[in-house]
């Protein structure tokens, strides 16, 4: 009687175990589903006129999604735009703003003028002391 206990016990735990797990796999991208040249590729493009806009070196300001959610973004913005640096402050003359279109509105919060909208929640900034 306790052994029967323990295995139902045992493969009800076991299948909360697998039902909860099926939504990581549901929800997980198919491997493969983008190579990293094609997502640098992407990238490149999508900051093809920004970079255009901006001076050849130096180092210019970089906001964005807030926490780590918008790191990833961070990153391939840096790598599109190199050898420029971007610094993850609003501290500088010119700022880029890299938004999903749905809170591209946080860009409002800051104290710059747009200076250039390039579409698909890339923006330009200027501070006040910026030509």
């Amino acid at each position: 009687m306790i052994d029967s206990r323990r295995t139902v016990v045992f493969a009800v735990f076991s299948f909360c175990c697998l039902l909860s797990s099926a939504r990581l796999v549901r929800d997980a991208p198919a491997p493969g589903r983008f190579k990293a040249s094609e997502i640098a590729l992407r990238s490149d493009q999508r900051f093809a006129a920004l970079k255009a806009a901006l001076p050849s070196r130096g180092v210019i300001g970089y906001i964005g999604e807030p926490g780590n959610s918008g790191l990833a973004d961070y990153y391939l913005a840096q790598y599109a735009l190199a050898p420029l640096v971007l610094d993850r402050s609003s501290n500088h003359a010119l700022v880029i703003g890299n938004f999903s279109a749905s809170s591209s509105s946080q860009a409002s919060s800051h104290d710059f003028h747009l200076r250039r909208d390039f579409g698909n929640g890339l923006l330009l900034f200027a501070s006040e002391g910026a030509k």
